[in-house]
């Protein structure tokens, strides 16, 4: 059976693609956040991996920096 990733590992690589994102939608993360409608604090502990994600603020995350969701995840279709 294959091991599972470490959580910490997948979240901050989850970051890492919010942050990218961002940045190519030109966004500060204080606009980024609005536009999730989250608390900027929250969004700065998701782009540091410092957080566990929910499905629901993922797609809002993914939604304000003008990405889809399976992009943040790293699938390719």
């Amino acid at each position: 059976m294959p091991q599972a990733p470490d959580v910490s590992r997948v979240q901050r690589e989850i970051g890492r693609r919010v942050r990218a994102a961002r940045l190519r939608a030109g966004l500060t993360q204080e606009m980024a956040a609005a536009n999730a409608g989250i608390d900027y604090k929250r969004w700065q502990r998701i782009e540091l991996g410092e957080t566990n994600c929910t499905i629901r603020s993922l797609v809002r995350v993914a939604e304000a920096v003008e990405t889809t969701f399976w992009t943040l995840l790293g699938a390719r279709g």
